[in-house]
Order: C-alpha cells, then sequence, then structure tokens
C-alpha cells in the first residue's frame, strides 16, 4: 500500500484493515501519533487527513492511500509549528 506521510511518499505492507495509527508508528517510525482511547474521542491519534483532522486509531490504513496525510512532525514543514512550540512549552502529554 502506498501512502502519502508528511510530504513523502512510503511503500508499506501491512494489511489494508490496519489502524492508520499502527501503521504511522510501526511502519513508519512516527511516534508523534498516539494510541489514547482507540474510538477516535480524545485526539492523542488525531492526524490530517487532506488538511481534516480525522482519528487514526479506528481509520483503516487503506482509507488514507491517495490522499495526504499530515502527522504532528509533519506540521511545520521543517519549523517547528505553533502547535508543537505549545506542547514543548506546556510539557503536554498523550494529546496536550
Amino acid at each position: 500500500m502506498k501512502l502519502e506521510v508528511n510530504g513523502r511518499s512510503s511503500e508499506v505492507s501491512a494489511a489494508p484493515d490496519t489502524p492508520l495509527l499502527y501503521v504511522l508508528r510501526n511502519d513508519l517510525g512516527l511516534a508523534g501519533t498516539r494510541f489514547g482511547c482507540g474510538s477516535g474521542q480524545c485526539g492523542a491519534c488525531f492526524v490530517l487527513l487532506d488538511g481534516r483532522p480525522m482519528a487514526s486509531c479506528d481509520m483503516p490504513a487503506s482509507f488514507a492511500v491517495g490522499k495526504k496525510v499530515v502527522t504532528v512532525e509533519g506540521l511545520g514543514g521543517g519549523n517547528l509549528h505553533p502547535v508543537q512550540t505549545a506542547l514543548i512549552a506546556e510539557q503536554a502529554a498523550q494529546c496536550g
């Protein structure tokens, strides 16, 4: 399955029904997106999917094929995004 994450194209061999969260963390090594409640309610797993916030814990990775995924690591485009700066300044845990 081919995914575009943080502006980079990646080929992953995960099953299509694997939650996007697990693909991001386990296959792509992006640890910023986290498991929280497991039902898409808490925000710990949220990513931007074509610019819209979406829960990645209950979204099959196959749903993201052909779409642009942005994780917290990709927000700033090389510089810290204001959200990242705030999370660091407040020493926020999990979903912030």
